[in-house]
């Protein structure tokens, strides 16, 4: 598959033209990871941005106590780490590769000159920001408004909504597997309530496990544990 074809698949490049995906493509890097290799650390200095090509990886934090929160695992079509390119400061949070992946890597100087040939792109970038930000200020108010069962049902939730597939039904399957670990730190908490909450989903028939993948037989019923407290 030549570049411009692999890049139009990202939505973020989607709005360049072949020539201008090609440039990209001829300017940036690939860089290949093994599987919990790290793409950067926090606060490390920042002059790049990366989409994931294919794999998974994960966007996380530790605190001062050891404590570890998990923003995001992206996969394919993905793009993390732009934000720092455009405030010139260091990185807020860390990224690692969960499994064998591998990624697209563009310079600081060829990122702005990729947002410069069109305004497309900018405006896409910014109702990027605006979402993460969003997703950001809920994760705020659940931790400050939400009990542990009412957080981890937002969290199964969001991760059904992202990367899930909806049946017939209405339930919705995650197509990740995840371990009770992840999810503890998805949803910024130890493993021992994360397991209780998903024992008291599981005991409701609000969620369910088979094969290492959680499915949520009945949405609206969880997002009804979602509501402040």
């Amino acid at each position: 598959m030549n570049g411009a074809r692999l890049l139009k698949k990202i939505p973020f490049l989607s709005a360049l033209s072949a020539k201008h995906l090609n440039e990209v493509f001829r300017l940036a890097e690939e860089m290949n990871l093994g599987a919990r290799q790290s793409v950067f650390a926090k606060r490390q200095d920042s002059d790049a941005m990366y989409i994931v090509l294919a794999g998974r990886i994960k966007i996380f934090t530790n605190s001062a106590s050891k404590k570890r929160k998990t923003f995001a695992y992206l996969k394919e079509g993905d793009f993390f780490g732009e934000m720092s390119l455009l405030e010139g400061t260091t990185r807020t949070a860390a990224a690692q590769a969960v499994e064998p992946s591998r990624l697209l890597v563009i310079r600081k100087k060829d990122f702005q000159r990729l947002l410069a040939s069109d305004p497309k792109l900018a405006l896409y970038l910014l109702r990027t920001v605006c979402e993460r930000l969003r997703r950001a200020n809920e994760e705020i108010e659940g931790l400050l408004f939400r009990n542990i069962l009412g957080r981890v049902a937002k969290a199964m939730l969001d991760l059904g909504r992202r990367s899930g597939e909806t049946s017939h039904g209405g339930a919705i399957v995650l197509k990740d597997r995840f371990t009770q670990q992840e999810l503890a730190d998805v949803v910024g908490t130890t493993r021992e309530p994360l397991t209780r909450a998903l024992s008291s989903l599981r005991r409701a028939g609000l969620v369910s496990l088979d094969d290492g993948r959680y499915s949520i037989p009945a949405p609206e019923k969880l997002a009804g544990l979602c509501i402040e407290v």
